[in-house]
This record gives structure tokens, C-alpha cells and sequence, in this order.
């Protein structure tokens, strides 16, 4: 007489995600959903930084709600501008702007290339997600904030050093 024998476990690969729901590999719709949406907004937004013309960013009208209503820059002030400049080979002039524009553009073509790379070889594209670690998104948030706050109070102090970004 013989026992039957215990299944044997799955593959790592084939494992559902702790934490997620059904779908493909243990994913759920929303996580596919919120990665190819990264994705393509990252697409989205590098293809508009590398056609916007870095002349008119430089000399253009203020558009960001913050500034217009209280002349002090918005922890985004300068963002726009640093992709535009970063797409047209600037990273010097991007970096001064705003140098969380530079980190932000890289996060994008990340997202951008990642999804296109997952979704060409039929991979799920939300394996992305499983990449980002609370800690360093939190610590660079935090460094994020703490700048934009110095920024806007040394413009509220009336000190000269930010006027190319808020012009």
C-alpha cells in the first residue's frame, strides 16, 4: 500500500502576488490597468517634452494655477520647463529648474519602456508595480517637499535666486 503523495508546489513564476487578486499571474485589473497607464503617460508626456520648442517654455506665460494666483512657486514650479530642456539634450538648464523634473522624466521612461517591453513579449506589464519600494519612493518624496517648501519660502523672502524659474 502506498500514500498518496503531496502536490508539489508551484514555481515561483506561477505563484500568485501576495496581496493581489485574480487576473494573469495573480494580478488584478486595476494593477494592469495602473501600469499601462504609466506607461502610456510617460510615453505621452516624453514625446510632448521632446516636440514642445525649448523657446517657448522659456519665454512663455506662466500656466501653473499656483503661480498665478500667488506669484510663489508650486512644489511642480519648473517642471515642465526641466523635461522640456532634459528632452532637448539640457540637462544642466533642466537640472536648475527643477532637479526633481530630471527624476521624474527617468521614472517615465522607465514606466514607458517597461510597459512597452512587457506587453511586446506578453509579460504582465504590473510586474512594475511590484518594483517600487515604499522607503526611497516616501524618502524622495519627502527630499521633494522639503526643497519645494525652501524654494517658496525664499521667494516669499523676497531672495532673487529662483526668479529664472518662476520668469
Amino acid at each position: 500500500m502506498t500514500l498518496p503523495s503531496t502536490p508539489k508546489p508551484l514555481p515561483p513564476e506561477l505563484r500568485p502576488r501576495e496581496g493581489r487578486t485574480g487576473g494573469a499571474m495573480g494580478y488584478s485589473l486595476g494593477a494592469r490597468s495602473t501600469a499601462i497607464g504609466l506607461g502610456v503617460l510617460g510615453a505621452v508626456g516624453l514625446a510632448i517634452a521632446a516636440m514642445w520648442p525649448v523657446r517657448s517654455v522659456d519665454g512663455g506665460q506662466p500656466t501653473c494655477i499656483v503661480r498665478l494666483l500667488f506669484d510663489l512657486p508650486c512644489p511642480g514650479c519648473g517642471m515642465t520647463r526641466a523635461w522640456v530642456h532634459a528632452a532637448h539634450g539640457d540637462l544642466a538648464g533642466a537640472f536648475w529648474l527643477n532637479p526633481f523634473g530630471l527624476v521624474l522624466m527617468a521614472m517615465a521612461a522607465f514606466a514607458a519602456i517597461y510597459v512597452a517591453w512587457a506587453l511586446v513579449r506578453r509579460r504582465p506589464p504590473e510586474r512594475m508595480l511590484d518594483l517600487v519600494r515604499p522607503r526611497p519612493v516616501l524618502t524622495l518624496f519627502s527630499l521633494w517637499i522639503a526643497w519645494s517648501a525652501y524654494r517658496i519660502w525664499s521667494v516669499a523672502q523676497g531672495q532673487e535666486m529662483w526668479a529664472s524659474v518662476m520668469a
